[in-house]
């Protein structure tokens, strides 16, 4: 429809439309009146139902519309905004690395400030990035690294100043905190206060037998509804991971976690048929993309439904879910950590049986690494050394995986990468999902619970191996410190597991990876190291990075290595605010942070998007001001990896 306003004063003028249909287009469209000034504006609305007491009207208010005249924000490349500062948001733990960064400030002197007096309480001196003249592009770095008494500061370089963040130990609590908001405010099958009621009570998992069963719980997955085993685990694990980290410290965040951690555990376990079969699905996420609020009438035309299938990828990943929540119940409700604990070891078991069937080129690596981390974990709450056998069998596999030896024929000569298989044919890279810290944990944890096994030797030369793999990549993306993503090989990919979405979006060419590979940092003739991941469709990577992250904070544990510490959190640092953006990209969480995509629940305090991504074929942080996904989606799987990496920051004192 084009709705018309009477010209006259525009400011506060108030348009409604009612919506007969499931789509409709609204344009409205600005009269001559204004023209001089404003040429125009539209909004598509996609209608995808409603949740119960949803109006059915839509009515949209402009109010106080100016033109004003701004310095533009940098979008796209490495280099600042003008009078920007890159530095943590959520803050600086005690003895931690602590550093901002400027770019094309004359000044050399920098202060730190105490927030409430404004009071001066350290100086230091900038020091340039880089001191060769041809390769100087103006960066400064503000290292206050020395400074640790507690309390909230803020930064000033000549013009340039911070907004207050803490240094002490409630740096990243309020992170933590906010992501925890996240998951209460994406439950499903809930009455969520402000943003729905009790929703998808018409959707089900239906068993190959015959049975079926309704599946609303857990998390909405995405901005599109999804509901999955996979990325629902992962989230169970990453607040458990947290209420261990502060269990004994902060009651009230432990107490607040487990009750979390429950909703979505209840939920693997209510939606488990018992055989090894639960909701699955062919795509990446192994889930099922809802899309829709439904009516929760069953029988009508809006209800929903998924195969249940039997893969051990699912079922690795809730046993090593309920593995993990099964102590943490013991004593509070022994009924429930029983059925924890039985669930765990028989979907281990159902993963198991089943573990060579899913194994292929293309997924060896991660999903022996996966099995050795749930092995791991059966080990750690039953004692059975019937898993920690499991876990050093499947770790060999693991290993076989991996470069040990440096690549002595490229310019920067790695080694402790893995391999997507022990065959070895294609380097192991992400682009979407992460699972780069499964090799290093399951090597970390059969080191630290297994010290006189015969194969010590090896899993320490793995996990040494690994760690060299990020201190050599680690100063290769300056001034930010991110990790490179991978290593790439001219010609060599394969498409076939490729997922994508909607009929117009065909695969990609190899002329197109050809094209993003040579972009990266070359080794040789046909390897080049990539700073970003090779991606089409889905593009934002932060996945990517708190992968590394999570590895990362794994072997500086093991190996109690501040500098590989250092390595993690900066990839952390990058998420809240040290990056070419100057922004915290977690919604409610830090300064300037940018409107997310969340469709159906709108912008959750806490969400923590797909990521920053590249344009086209070049390999440089891209991240523009519009708001669509999949770069700015919200999702439970970055949200979750944040949760995890910020847990290893209140690991230790």
């Amino acid at each position: 429809e084009k709705i018309m306003p009477t010209p006259g004063r525009f400011e506060g003028q108030h348009f409604e439309t009612v919506y007969p249909n499931k789509w409709q287009h609204i344009i409205w469209e600005i009269p001559d009146l204004y023209r001089d000034c404003v040429t125009g504006f539209s909004v598509n609305i996609m209608l995808a139902g409603a949740p119960a007491g949803a109006s059915e009207h839509m009515s949209l208010y402009i109010d106080d519309m100016r033109i004003e005249k701004v310095e533009a924000e940098n979008s796209r490349g490495f280099d600042l905004r003008k009078d920007a500062m890159a530095y943590c948001h959520s803050g600086y733990k005690p003895g931690a690395r602590k550093q901002a960064l400027v770019q094309h400030v004359p000044e050399r002197t920098f202060s730190l400030h105490d927030a409430a007096t404004g009071q001066t309480v350290y100086q230091g001196k900038a020091s340039p990035l880089n001191q060769d003249k041809k390769q100087d592009k103006g960066f400064l770095v503000l290292d206050f690294s020395s400074f640790n008494t507690p309390g909230q500061y803020f930064l000033s370089i000549g013009d340039v100043q911070s907004k207050p963040f803490p240094i002490g130990n409630d740096a990243y609590l309020s992170t933590a905190w906010h992501t925890l908001n996240f998951f209460f405010s994406e439950r499903c099958g809930f009455d969520q206060p402000g943003i729905h009621q009790e929703c998808h009570q018409d959707v089900f998992a239906y068993h190959p037998d015959g049975r079926s069963m309704n599946i609303a719980g857990g998390w909405h997955d995405a901005a599109d509804l999804t509901q999955g085993t996979g990325n629902t685990a992962e989230s169970c694990i990453a607040l458990l991971e947290m209420a261990g980290a502060v269990q004994g410290k902060d009651s009230i965040f432990y107490e607040r976690l487990l009750e979390e951690a429950r909703w979505g555990v209840n939920w693997i376990l209510r939606t488990r048929f018992g055989d090894g079969y639960r909701p699955g699905g062919m795509n990446i996420w192994q889930g099922l993309i809802i899309g829709i609020w439904t009516k929760n009438i069953r029988g009508d035309k809006d209800d929903m439904q998924t195969e249940a299938r039997n893969t051990p990828t699912d079922n690795l990943k809730a046993a090593s879910s309920c593995a993990l929540a099964a102590p943490h119940f013991e004593k509070k409700d022994p009924v429930f950590a029983r059925w924890c604990r039985n669930s765990a070891i028989e979907d281990f078991q159902f993963a198991i049986d089943l573990l060579d069937t899913q194994r292929t080129e293309q997924n060896e690596t991660e999903l022996y690494a996966l099995a050795t981390v749930t092995a791991m974990r059966l080990y750690r709450l039953t004692q059975d050394v019937y898993y920690l056998d499991w876990a050093t069998r499947l770790a060999r596999t693991v290993m076989a995986g991996q470069q040990l030896e440096k690549r002595t024929d490229w310019k920067i000569p790695l080694r402790g990468f893995f391999y997507e298989s022990s065959r070895k044919k294609r380097i192991l890279a992400y682009y979407h999902q992460s699972q780069e810290h499964l090799m290093a944990e399951g090597l970390s944890m059969l080191l630290t619970d297994a010290p006189t096994h015969p194969d010590v030797p090896l899993w320490k030369a793995s996990c040494e191996a690994y760690a060299d793999y990020l201190r050599g990549i680690s100063q290769l993306i300056e001034p930010y410190g991110i990790l490179p993503s991978a290593v790439y090989e001219v010609d060599n990919t394969d498409y076939k597991n490729l997922y994508h979405e909607g009929e117009q979006v065909g695969l990609p060419s190899l002329e197109e990876y050809n094209a993003q590979v040579r972009n990266g940092i070359p080794l040789s003739k046909d390897f080049y190291l990539r700073r970003f991941p090779v991606a089409y469709q889905f593009r934002g990577f932060h996945a990517v990075v708190m992968g590394k992250a999570k590895a990362a904070f794994i072997l500086a544990r093991l190996f109690n290595d501040k500098a590989l510490r250092d390595i993690a959190t900066r990839q952390v640092e990058y998420i809240l605010g040290y990056n070419p953006f100057a922004m915290s990209t977690v919604y409610g969480d830090g300064y300037d942070y940018p409107p997310l995509y969340g469709a159906y629940a709108g912008n959750v305090v806490g969400a923590v998007p797909v990521g920053i991504e590249t344009f086209e074929n070049e390999d440089e942080p891209y991240f523009p001001m519009q708001n669509n996904c999949t770069y700015k989606e919200i999702w439970t799987h970055t949200t979750a990896r944040l949760l995890w990496c910020v847990a290893e920051l209140f690991r230790q004192p």
